[in-house]
């Protein structure tokens, strides 16, 4: 059997306590007109935004804040105005996975005349790009360290992801302190994405067996750290671990040489989320047990076997399609009784089902062929599992 693969992440990592007392120097190398992108304007009653402004007092700071947490498209036209009348060197995005996204997108667009939409659907090519720098504040989503994005066309409803290579940040700065203050539900949904990174990509074979290890032990870390953080808010190896498996989720290293689609339940939730503005780890939480039921067969149970033996400490006294069900019921009581998120979708707003079967269609793309293939007919009926 063949290994073939391409690895490379060109993004300096910056990590631990009180790191960002390094941000200035870093955006030196690429400019002096700064783009500081974030969410919230509670980025401004933190001791991070001080320091953000004492690092960049020899540069030229300008503000971009109100990124939504599905970002969208229309906040990326903006940003990309900003960076051309502004004539920005580097951008700086502060915040969650939503924020890099959309400073992802930002730095093509600020040398495209047209909508940024038209780069995502690929009506028009990225051509050039702004360097990025990312101070993550939530773990969970490895948009620090990858070429992906992902935003919302709240004209369209759609939710679509893109990619190019030179989308990598130049620079992130991990500091595990700075996520001491996330609310328990916006940890328990960020753990909860890079956990399934993570899975989609373990029952995707074949892959080296040393990237299962290692996808095992970022899946335990992740498992491990998550109550302790719901209860113990300040601990900091907890948060650290999270942090970094999370950072490493998506830029590749544990890819190998697998084939098909990895991230089809990612997918099918990228529909929820672009519909009913769900925040992307819950909509995981309610979606992921459901969509590991439809596809637990007789064929993909040694699967459900390995990841019940290798990760969760289940008992090997039972078939593997029993050891398989015990899987999803410990993630169930993970997600729904110790993190306390909803269970269903009719719980998050979502009314009806009417709009099941065209967020099938997109999300499936005529067949998905994962570890287990599913056509439209398979989503809708995971989609209604989970209402």
């Amino acid at each position: 059997m063949t290994y073939n693969f391409s690895y490379h992440v060109p993004t300096r990592i910056y990590f631990g306590d009180q790191i960002s007392q390094q941000l200035g120097q870093e955006l030196k190398k690429h400019g002096h007109n700064v783009l500081l992108m974030y969410g919230s304007e509670r980025l401004k009653t933190l001791s991070l935004y001080q320091t953000i402004l004492e690092q960049t007092k020899e540069l030229n700071l300008f503000e971009l804040g109100g990124v939504e947490p599905n970002p969208r498209h229309s906040t990326v036209n903006k940003a990309a105005t900003i960076c051309k009348e502004k004539h920005i060197d580097v951008i700086l995005a502060v915040g969650g996975g939503s924020v890099v996204d959309c400073a992802k997108l930002t730095s093509p667009a600020a040398f495209y005349s047209g909508n940024c939409w038209d780069l995502v659907t690929g009506k028009a090519p990225m051509e050039r790009f702004l360097p990025i720098v990312t101070i993550p504040t939530i773990s969970g989503t490895g948009t620090d360290m990858d070429a992906f994005g992902i935003v919302s066309n709240q004209d369209t409803l759609d939710k679509l992801p893109f990619f190019h290579p030179q989308l990598y940040p130049v620079a992130s700065f991990l500091d595990p302190t700075q996520t001491f203050t996330v609310s328990k539900f916006q940890t328990a949904c960020g753990a909860i994405d890079a956990f399934s990174h993570y899975l989609e990509v373990y029952f995707m074979r074949p892959n080296l067996d040393a990237h299962l290890r290692c996808i095992e032990g970022f899946m335990k870390s992740i498992l491990k750290a998550l109550p302790i953080v719901l209860e113990h808010p300040n601990d900091y190896e907890s948060r650290a671990s999270i942090m970094w498996a999370s950072s490493w989720a998506l830029s590749g290293f544990t890819f190998g040489p697998t084939k098909g689609t990895p991230f089809m339940c990612h997918w099918i939730e990228d529909e929820i989320s672009a519909k009913y503005d769900i925040t992307h780890g819950l909509g995981l939480a309610i979606i992921l047990p459901h969509y590991l039921d439809y596809c637990l067969n007789e064929q993909s149970a040694p699967l459900y076997a390995e990841l019940g033996t290798n990760v969760l400490d289940l008992p090997q006294d039972c078939s593997p399609q029993e050891i398989g069900k015990k899987c999803i019921q410990a993630l169930q009581t993970l997600f729904f009784s110790t993190c306390g998120l909803p269970k269903r979708l009719r719980d998050c707003g979502v009314s009806n089902t009417d709009k099941f079967p065209e967020m099938a269609r997109i999300a499936c793309r005529n067949c998905m062929h994962g570890f287990v293939d599913l056509n439209q007919e398979d989503v809708i009926n995971i989609l209604t599992a989970s209402f």
